[in-house]
């Protein structure tokens, strides 16, 4: 894992101080690829910053070359030397705090323009978070409308198989009604055969003629039990065909069902994904406005110390 380290800000720092580029927080943490916040940016920052200056001054402080010369010549001479010193350090004292206020009030921009950058952070954040609350809100009605579908597909499916089922009873009691009907049918068609054949035998002598016409009844009363017994069959082939279909219909009803419970799953998995999502991004969101606010803290700092030196100068004059 990268980490922003104190010396690896100060080198990053002086890397753009010899490129000729101001080293300010948002210049340093943008050439550290974006990664590091203000507040262990700024701290480490300064105290290179206030380093440099006493360096600075440090090299400026030279015994003059006139007092040395001056001193070896008269004493009255050396005290004007020690004046013109004197006034000497007291303008560079002056252009050292002038410059101190100047890069006081650059620092004060820089934590400005920091605290602006973090705000617009918190304000893209924020946007981001509003907008998946959003996706999160349809997301919802989404899963709802989905679970009220396969409600109802589970209801009309239920209703579907409770039809098909009384369908196939019924079917099936009219089956048996036929079968029976033509099993009589053809019980009859024996008996009446039987009779007309004993009839025949004990009248064929004396009644030819009756014998013809108990014939044709014979003929008559076949026909008839063929044709219901064909009229049962066709009830029964048509009520197969019906209990087919309602099979089918069955089907279908389940199929529907699973499809929806599958699309209720994959809404609820990506719910699931946009909740994680959501909670990263409150996460990035507090720790912005966490650096926000320390920033802010450091930017009073500075001010009172400014205005405290601001003070302390008046005074002195």
């Amino acid at each position: 894992m990268f980490t922003i380290t104190e010396e690896k800000i100060i080198e990053t720092a002086e890397a753009l101080k010899a490129a000729g580029k101001n080293p300010t927080q948002v210049a340093v943490r943008e050439a550290l690829g974006g990664k590091g916040s203000f507040a262990t940016i700024g701290p480490a920052l300064k105290r290179w910053k206030d380093g440099q200056k006493v360096e600075h001054a440090l090299a400026e402080i030279q015994v003059p070359e006139a007092v040395t010369e001056r001193l070896e010549q008269l004493q009255g001479a050396v005290w004007q030397a020690a004046v013109s010193e004197a006034e000497r350090r007291l303008v560079a004292e002056r252009e050292a705090l002038k410059t101190a206020q100047e890069a006081a009030v650059a620092e004060v921009a820089e934590q400005l323009e920091s605290v602006a950058q973090l705000e617009a952070e918190a304000t893209e954040q924020a946007s981001r978070i509003s907008n998946l609350e959003e996706n999160e809100n349809g997301l919802s009605v989404h899963i709802q409308n989905l679970s009220s579908e396969l409600a109802t597909a589970k209801e009309e499916h239920k209703a579907a198989a409770h039809a098909a089922l009384d369908e196939i009873a019924a079917a099936a009691i009219r089956t048996d009604a036929a079968i029976e009907r033509a099993e009589r049918a053809e019980t009859l068609h024996s008996e009446c055969q039987t009779q007309a054949r004993a009839d025949l035998a004990e009248l064929r002598k004396e009644h030819k003629a009756e014998q013809t016409a108990m014939k044709q009844d014979v003929k008559d009363a076949k026909t008839a039990a063929t044709d219901q017994l064909k009229l049962a069959e066709s009830k029964t082939q048509e009520q197969a065909e019906r209990a087919g279909k309602a099979e089918k219909a069955a089907q279908v009803s389940a199929a529907g069902e699973q499809a929806c419970q599958s699309r209720l799953e994959a809404a609820q998995r990506e719910a699931e994904q946009t909740q994680k999502r959501l909670a990263a991004l409150e996460e990035k969101a507090s720790q912005a406005i966490q650096d926000a606010a320390e920033l802010r803290g450091e930017l009073k700092a500075i001010k009172d110390a400014n205005s405290a030196k601001g003070n302390k100068e008046g005074a002195k004059k």
